[in-house]
């Protein structure tokens, strides 16, 4: 069968939620074997199967895992205490719900397998608290990167959210998730343009039938492999109200060609903000992801603005032309299009040429600004590249990530600046609330970005952060930013989480948004800013 077989309906994760990490990680060290991890986000269910694969090892070839328990111990404990009810329903473990990992692998039988299944409804929620503390010198407000269309500025607050899921049989999941901000005029105009202290951040429906699912209503996604942004979709700017169409899971092509792999295929079409030269212009994203062999996911994403008050094109029609037009490189009279390919490789340990005892994982994406019209590098370009460390040294759960992305490449190599997220017609961009889609860097911009995690004990995980950007680099004066933070995680119980982050920026040359029809962003030359970030989050799934 082409799309796979049967897929059960099931919740989709948040899109920083902890396990999209913890399954990288394994992912990334080959216990986990096959997975399409990039697009984000994928289901419950969906975590639930890549997890299975490495109960599977764990309990078939636990010699293979030597050496890694530092890392692999405590992250399949918690996953599998996360995922219970999805491993049961697919039949991966019993059904004891306060059983660990060793518990539940002690009473598997030779295929790791059990008959257990859960109830035809099945409900959870998360309910998080967070108390923030601000201070931003010579600015109004800041952009918050990555955060849903936040901003900060001086002063301190709460925000709290709830999100709730239920899945109805096998067909259909509900997802809602209020937040309620103590005081708005804290978070700027990203998330509440300044005059609600309350308001929807997630809301939709998903519908499965044959491993083929329709989702409507508010959520975010991410397409790419970077970890601090990639450059066509992000969850940076605010939530979008998008109809998506896809496969639920990953499936195999039939015949002759079931061997070649596995495939994921997401759409989605939404409607963007009011406030912009063309109001309500629509966009059509297009990604299918491909897993070839266990080593590499490839992907391969487009973006498509069309339409909007006095553009008088329909869906699908403006896509189907735009897909088969010609190449354009100085920007489309008829619509605002970007194209991306991405990779995600994992290389082995390697004497003296790979010494990290789980080996590495090497990522990246090649963009283009309107349709890709020069191979292998296209005219208007933008890259990002990583490099993942899952475990720097044996017997030890320290790890550690580099990823470089630069959107002024374009600029240096063309002369032609501020190509990225603008448009010769769409002057607003690709973006929402003046936020882009994709990197949060924005146009004619480079972002060095530096993490490293370590296990200070099995249900405690510290981390820190070395960043530095440069934005709006085809002006005089332009911004430049010094950054470093450091976050504690504390798994208190099996279900509550509390995090304390503080973050210290020094920015020249701060950028604020001044219009947005057509977008500009200003930067005050001379301005030396140093920024404050104090929070802390506590997060009770239930």
């Amino acid at each position: 069968m082409v799309l796979g077989g049967q897929a059960h309906a099931s919740v989709n994760l948040p899109t920083h939620h902890w396990a999209y990490e913890a399954i990288e990680r394994l992912t990334a060290m080959g216990v986990i074997d096959r997975a399409i991890v990039v697009a984000k986000p994928y289901s419950r269910k969906q975590a639930a199967q890549y997890l299975a694969q490495a109960i599977q090892r764990a309990s078939d070839s636990p010699q293979a895992l030597e050496g890694q328990e530092e890392v692999t111990g405590p992250l399949l404990d918690r996953l599998v205490r996360e995922f219970r009810p999805e491993l049961m329903d697919i039949g991966a473990l019993p059904g004891n719900p306060r059983a660990g990992l060793l518990d539940s692998l002690r009473i598997l039988g030779p295929s790791g397998t059990s008959g257990t299944k859960t109830n035809a409804v099945r409900y959870g929620g998360r309910l998080q608290v967070e108390g923030d503390a601000f201070f931003v010198g010579h600015q109004t407000v800041r952009l918050r990167e990555n955060r849903g269309g936040e901003y900060y500025a001086n002063g301190e607050q709460i925000q709290t959210d709830v999100r709730g899921w239920i899945e109805l049989g096998d067909a259909i999941s509900i997802v809602a998730q209020p937040k309620y901000i103590s005081n708005p005029h804290v978070l700027g105009i990203g998330a509440t343009n300044n005059t609600k202290e309350a308001y929807l951040r997630e809301l939709n429906v998903k519908l499965t039938l044959a491993n083929i699912s329709l989702e409507v209503g508010r959520g975010m996604q991410w397409w790419g492999p970077g970890y601090h942004g990639s450059l066509l979709l992000t969850d940076h700017a605010f939530p979008l109200d998008m109809i998506k169409l896809g496969s639920e899971e990953p499936f195999r092509l039939p015949w002759v060609f079931r061997d070649l792999g596995e495939w994921k295929v997401n759409t989605f079409l939404t409607q963007l903000d009011r406030d912009r030269d063309f109001p309500r212009a629509k966009v059509f994203g297009l990604r299918i992801s491909y897993l070839p062999t266990s080593w590499l996911e490839l992907g391969l994403t487009r973006l498509t603005q069309f339409n909007g008050r006095g553009r008088d094109q329909s869906f699908p029609n403006a896509v189907f032309k735009a897909y088969f037009s010609n190449p354009n490189t100085l920007g489309g009279t008829d619509v605002n299009e970007q194209a991306m390919i991405d990779f995600r490789a994992r290389v082995p340990h390697i004497n003296y040429l790979v010494p990290f005892p789980s080996g590495l994982q090497l990522y990246g994406e090649i963009g283009s600004e309107d349709k890709w019209s020069k191979f292998p590098l296209p005219t208007q370009a933008a890259v990002l590249g990583g490099i993942y460390i899952p475990q720097v040294f044996r017997g030890d759960s320290l790890d550690l990530r580099f990823e470089y992305a630069d959107t002024d490449l374009s600029r240096r190599r063309t002369g032609i600046a501020d190509v990225w997220y603008n448009n010769f017609l769409y002057q607003s961009g690709m973006r929402y609330r003046g936020f882009p889609l994709g990197h949060w860097m924005g146009t004619d911009a480079t972002d060095y970005f530096l993490r490293a995690t370590r296990h200070v004990r099995d249900n405690v995980i510290v981390g820190i952060n070395l960043d530095y950007s440069q934005r709006g680099m085809s002006l005089p004066q332009h911004e430049k930013k010094r950054e470093i933070a450091a976050d504690v995680n504390w798994w208190v119980t099996s279900k509550v989480q509390l995090t304390v982050g503080y973050t210290y920026q020094h920015i020249q040359n701060p950028g604020q948004i001044t219009d947005l029809k057509p977008f500009v962003e200003t930067f005050a030359a001379g301005v030396l800013s140093e920024n404050s970030f104090f929070w802390t989050n506590l997060a009770w799934e239930f």
